[in-house]
């Protein structure tokens, strides 16, 4: 039967449909609430003059003085129509109420001047002696003596301008298995020292959770797809919603059930979990439309589906920007003949045209609704310009991870190495078992690493070697001031250098730390004179650690001290003006009276020192104890007061009562003594236990002096 267009109607000569059950009404008007004029049995043949789309709905229509074949009596029925009637081929509630009988299945392609026909395209593909050899999306438009060229030298010889890169000028085509190895290695240390991540995602992504891709050795679509006698390029066109839209829907069903059916496998959990250790965070760009990300548990705020999306669907006609979740279930079942489906089609809830989903097919697709993704984008282009609008840019480390992503549709590819190119810090991991050739400068300035794995297989390693790695890593304290007394406690590698540091502070506090280029840092050991002046890429030098009790607890944690001299800063209004260079505030909590701010850990230690102060104070200030004080005849006396009072508040606060634990008090005390409040209550110590006076009474009859860690050296370095 053929096929034409007119209309709006779909014109066919003589197609038969059988009646799926019994009850199938005969209408007046092609609507489910029209008036019944007839009912057909289960098995009743009818000849359709005219089917017509309304509304999602196919409805047969019959000409007057139509009649059945009954199956069950074999015999021709007549109908006895006056007027024309109508009748739907399915309807929601009821299923499928028709299917067509013996309906053809290939679709009728006009053949087009100047374009090598899918037959001419196969047969050159026979002589090829690489059965993966991947063709351009243009090849149909070459001549057939060019793409015989183009095959029979691999990809070699080729027409100007193809879309294609030629592999064999690629770097990393071949890799020895001590190649990988060193691949390995370098994306490990890149990815433990990333400040952002950007994963780029093809269909090899989708291949580990039982996705066919579209081309190379994992193929395998739409079994319809050779049924009906279209490439994926050609299925793939939004013309088929007007000329076919059941066949259209046959293919974009598949596909909406194939991704509903599978779950995103485990390498989606790792990359996401190597990604939130970033300070500056991560982005998903995917060229993939089955919604994985998302489904992986991927805030949808850092995802850009770059093609779209089948899960959602947009009008046809493209009424109006609108797109829609479309429901688990569309409800639509596929002939095993035709591949064409059975059931009420998607709708416009505005222009009830046929729906689509919100995809951007080939074939110049002008009717693509792309106001989902502008929007996915522009958070994208906001990220990307926060980290290019930083003043440490150029010592940034993205991380691209490309998983998956072809050289037929290069749109990942291309953005990915886009990124490395604009950042002088970025790094490119592409993971591909197919096509993992480098461009040879990003290879030869150790820029960008090849890993020729299935995907799950490489990342399940990358995550593996990154877990261990982190577990094994040294870390410390970091206890960052401002100059105006502001400042943060994080944690982070013993080599983390100044720069990075200021960008885990950014991520750790969730607040803006704004500094400029000439920003600097003076590292220093609390109770000593010693100082190092640190660049933005420098890192505290060995011997600059010191073990600090933590806020609460008993737990002593490596510990750098460094003062943060962040530059001059320029802030702008609300009003859009400038102002003069700002006060250098380590937290930039607001535009003003930030001074003294502090992040939940720093407030937490200082709250506990103010508390260890107070208690002590309050027994230096008893009156009993200042009598014992005074009756003191020498140091070793008084001192044995003042650690009575020490070791019997101590362990309420994890500190030992011994020595010892004097000493990891002075340390504690001494590398906030400097804030507001702390100081004067050092001071007030100081006189209250006597303290300032064990200058003045005679040594001990042993010749004990004053231990270090007593009130008096913390006094000295105030």
């Amino acid at each position: 039967c053929r096929l034409t267009l007119s209309t709006g109607c779909m014109m066919v000569e003589g197609t038969c449909f059988v009646a799926e059950q019994d009850g199938v009404t005969i209408q007046r008007r092609p609507t489910p609430d029209s008036e019944t004029l007839l009912v057909l049995e289960k098995g009743d043949e009818i000849t359709a003059s005219e089917l017509l789309l309304k509304e999602g709905v196919q409805w047969v229509k019959l000409d007057p003085g139509s009649s059945a074949w009954r199956s069950s009596t074999g015999q021709q029925v007549l109908l006895n129509l006056a007027e024309e009637a109508y009748v739907a081929t399915a309807l929601a509630g009821l299923g499928t109420l028709l299917r067509r009988k013996h309906a053809q299945s290939v679709v009728a392609q006009q053949e087009e001047e100047g374009v090598l026909s899918k037959a001419d395209i196969e047969e050159v593909l026979q002589m090829s002696p690489d059965p993966s050899l991947l063709l351009p999306l243009e090849s149909k438009h070459w001549t057939k003596e060019q793409l015989v060229m183009y095959v029979m030298s691999g990809g070699a010889s080729r027409p100007k301008n193809c879309s294609l890169p030629n592999e064999q000028l690629l770097a990393n085509i071949k890799m020895t298995q001590e190649d990988i190895v060193h691949a390995f290695a370098e994306a490990i240390n890149w990815i433990l020292s990333a400040d952002a991540i950007l994963i780029g995602s093809g269909a090899g992504m989708g291949v580990d959770s039982g996705l066919g891709t579209f081309r190379g050795g994992k193929k395998g679509v739409w079994i319809g797809l050779d049924a009906v006698g279209l490439a994926y390029e050609d299925i793939c066109q939004p013309k088929w919603f007007n000329d076919e839209p059941h066949l259209a829907w046959g293919f974009w069903n598949y596909c909406h059930q194939a991704y509903q059916a599978s779950r995103p496998h485990e390498g989606y959990q790792t990359l996401r979990r190597l990604a939130k250790r970033c300070p500056l965070g991560f982005f998903s760009f995917t060229s993939n439309i089955d919604s994985h990300w998302t489904a992986s548990g991927m805030s949808s705020d850092r995802v850009l589906e770059v093609h779209g999306a089948v899960r959602w669907l947009q009008c046809s006609k493209l009424c109006c920007p609108d797109v829609w979740k479309a429901s688990n279930d569309l409800g639509l079942t596929e002939d095993e003949q035709t591949h064409r489906v059975h059931g009420v089609l998607p709708t416009c809830p505005k222009c009830k045209a046929v729906a689509r989903p919100n995809v951007q097919m080939f074939g110049g697709d002008s009717s693509f609704s792309g106001a989902r993704r502008a929007s996915q984008k522009a958070k994208y282009d906001a990220w990307l310009k926060s980290m290019s609008e930083r003043p440490d840019r150029d010592s940034l480390r993205i991380v691209c991870i490309e998983v998956g992503c072809g050289l037929t549709v290069p749109t990942v590819r291309k953005e990915m190495e886009k990124t490395v190119r604009e950042f002088p810090g970025a790094r490119l991991v592409r993971i591909n078992p197919e096509n993992p050739g480098l461009a040879p400068e990003l290879s030869a300035n150790r820029k960008g690493v090849s890993l020729p794995l299935p995907a799950s297989m490489a990342i399940e390693e990358l995550g593996k070697h990154v877990s261990k790695a982190l577990e094994e890593a040294q870390l410390a304290t970091f206890l960052l001031w401002g100059e105006d007394g502001s400042g943060c406690e994080i944690r982070a590698p013993q080599t983390a250098s100044l720069g990075r540091l200021l960008r885990i502070a950014e991520s750790q506090t969730k607040t803006k730390v704004q500094f400029s280029m000439g920003a600097k840092g003076v590292a220093s050991i609390p109770m000593s004179d010693r100082k190092e002046v640190l660049g933005l890429e420098s890192s505290a030098p060995y011997g600059f650690t010191i073990d600090v009790k933590f806020a609460e607890g008993s737990r002593i944690e490596p510990t750098v001290v460094i003062e943060v001299q962040l530059g001059e800063i320029k802030r702008i209004c609300k009003n859009g003006l400038s102002h003069p260079p700002a006060c250098a505030c380590l937290l930039d909590v607001s535009l003003g009276g930030c001074t003294g701010a502090m992040n939940s850990e720093l407030a937490r230690r200082k709250e506990q020192v103010s508390a260890l102060l107070d208690e002590m104070n309050e027994l230096f200030a008893d009156s009993g104890y200042q009598s014992r004080v005074r009756s003191c005849g020498d140091r070793q006396e008084l001192l044995k007061e003042i650690k009575a009072v020490q070791f019997g508040v101590l362990p309420k606060y994890g500190i030992e009562a011994s020595e010892k634990g004097t000493m990891v008090m002075a340390t504690w005390i001494s590398v906030v003594q400097h804030l507001e409040g702390l100081q004067k209550k050092v001071d007030y110590s100081m006189e209250m236990s006597g303290v300032k006076n064990l200058g003045k009474l005679p040594a001990s009859s042993t010749g004990l002096a004053a231990p270090m860690s007593s009130p008096k050296r913390i006094a000295s370095k105030a």
